[in-house]
């Protein structure tokens, strides 16, 4: 009986562990073209910055909360009908959304460099 319970509790916390959805530390920028923002102007690109910089935490925060939320949501699905847990949503719609807003960011930085804004 004891060895029943270690056992469920082990498979458990190893399940919990192995989500499908990414924290938002793992999701890397995607790829945004520089010629974008080829037409702005160096105080363009810093207000354009700022406005993506301040999105980023927000949009960090929701593939976080989604991460915790899946990870009950699998251990169940895995525990009573492990065929469903390959049909879970892996949060991609708010992680593209991070990549994206990484990706405008490293983008808008590398205009500014190329155009020497604030040197």
């Amino acid at each position: 009986m004891k060895f029943a319970v270690v056992c469920t509790l082990v498979s458990t916390a190893i399940i919990a562990g192995c989500s499908s959805a990414p924290k938002a530390n793992e999701v890397a920028a995607a790829y945004v073209p520089v010629s974008r923002y080829e037409n702005m102007n160096c105080e363009q690109l810093l207000n354009e910055a700022e406005a993506v910089r301040r999105s980023v935490p927000a949009l960090a925060e929701a593939v976080d909360k989604h991460r915790s939320q899946q990870t009950g949501v699998e251990v169940v699905t895995w525990v009573l009908f492990w065929p469903a847990a390959f049909l879970l949503d892996k949060g991609e719609a708010n992680s593209s959304k991070l990549a994206q807003a990484r990706g405008e960011l490293e983008s808008i930085q590398l205009s500014m460099r190329n155009k020497k804004c604030g040197s």
